[in-house]
């Protein structure tokens, strides 16, 4: 398939998760020194937590919800939450007002839109691709992802502390962008069945618990959460705890690269290393594919990881920069390792008569990391950061350690397969 047989919508799809992509990487990697300096960490750790739950709400919700009444309206929606929630929070980050605790309440509400609008997106590429298509488009959105990642991570660090209230705005204006684009030129893609009559004896959030508890009943795919959320929060991790300490312990220095001179503190190195991960993900891609393609995949994933694991785990607590970035240089190759096959193993563990339900659970990993993250954060109140380099090697370890089974587990089926399909000579 090449790029011009992709359907309209995904295109304009991949320019607005471009455009997302930059808006949240700006914003979302920041909100917890934003918080811990205007109310305290261990507040902030609580309010990072409720706001990944309203996220994990929104996210179940807009799944079941997008099956019944459609893509596109689900997202046009969320869509218009995420504007508005954005709109007062530049207000309350403004010339005129600063209330940190309106802004708190407004994050829940954009997490919560933003956790409706993933399910329904991602269930329309899945509407309009086939098995082939569908590996080119995901392809083109990782590439992307990162692209915006790094790309976000500079105006972040060099905005948000000194022009929120304009970068808030500019956020908005995208956010508009965005509804507009649905709204005006995204078709649906996919028209519900009518629900029978019988249907109406079960209410909604019945139905929605029936359909997920189907899901969890797979206990190797509940592996693969699992195992996704543990290792995720290593890198969810870096904006949350490790954020803190960065700011708190790199005190602002003179730094020169390339002859150029400028400040650099704990939240600029923090956008700097977000900015090298995304960006030697984009250049290196190819090369680590290359370089390892002669490995049994399932040696590739757990070394992968545990390079990972162990790097990331030194960001709790070291402060030369020269060495965090020598850490991440590493532990990016890692993720390039197994990054590739953990994804493709999603294909082999959904079935295909509810891959978009399966796509819709995993697509909460990401805010059970945060959540782990946001309680790391609460506990490095009182654990001193060694001992929190542990905790998340540990983490990163456990994660690796279910992956393995999982591989082991779909090696054999796989092998049990080829021995009953294959003809006796």
């Amino acid at each position: 398939m090449k790029l011009k047989d992709i359907h309209p919508n995904i295109k304009l799809r991949l320019g607005m998760q471009f455009l997302g992509g930059l808006i949240s990487m700006a914003v979302i990697p920041f909100l917890a020194i934003y918080f811990a300096q205007k109310i305290g960490a261990a507040v902030t750790g609580i309010i990072l937590v409720l706001i990944v739950i309203s996220g994990v709400a929104g996210g179940f919700i807009g799944g079941h919800i997008s099956d019944k009444i459609g893509r596109r309206k689900i997202m046009i929606y969320s869509e218009i939450g995420v504007l508005i929630s954005y709109l007062l929070i530049a207000v309350c980050n403004s010339p005129w007002f600063d209330l940190p605790y309106v802004s708190a309440g407004l994050f829940i509400i954009n997490m919560f839109s933003g956790g409706m609008f993933q399910p329904a997106a991602q269930a329309m590429i899945i509407d309009v691709t086939d098995s082939a298509s569908r590996k080119l488009v995901f392809t083109i959105s990782y590439w992307l992802g990162n692209l915006a990642t790094a790309i976000g991570g500079i105006i972040g660090a060099f905005l948000f502390k000194t022009y929120l209230f304009e970068l808030f705005i500019g956020v908005s204006a995208i956010s508009l962008l965005s509804v507009l684009v649905t709204v005006f030129f995204i078709t649906e893609t996919y028209t519900p069945n009518p629900s029978p009559v019988k249907s109406k004896e079960k209410n909604t959030s019945s139905s929605m618990l029936q359909e997920y508890a189907a899901v969890m009943k797979d206990k190797l795919f509940m592996f693969y959460i699992a195992g996704a959320v543990l290792v995720l929060s290593l890198e969810q991790s870096l904006t949350n705890y490790v954020g803190i300490r960065l700011e708190r312990d790199i005190p602002e220095q003179s730094a020169s690269f390339l002859g150029m001179d400028f400040m650099l503190d704990g939240t600029k190195v923090l956008g700097f290393l977000r900015t090298e991960n995304t960006v030697l993900v984009v250049i290196l891609s190819a090369a680590v594919l290359v370089l390892f393609k002669k490995w049994k995949d399932r040696s590739t994933l757990v070394t992968g990881m545990f390079v990972f694991s162990v790097c990331f785990s030194v960001f709790a607590f070291t402060n030369n920069i020269w060495f965090l970035f020598i850490a991440m240089f590493i532990g990016t190759v890692g993720e390039l390792m197994y990054v590739p096959i953990k994804q493709a193993m999603i294909g082999d563990l959904a079935p295909s008569h509810a891959r978009s339900t399966y796509m819709a659970f995993y697509s909460l990993t990401f805010y059970g990391a945060m959540i782990v993250a946001s309680l790391l954060i609460i506990a490095g109140e009182w654990i001193h950061p060694v001992s929190m380099g542990a905790i998340l090697l540990v983490l990163g370890l456990t994660g690796t350690s279910l992956y393995s089974i999982i591989m082991k587990r779909l090696e054999k089926t796989d092998n049990e397969t080829e021995a009953k399909t294959a003809v006796p000579s």
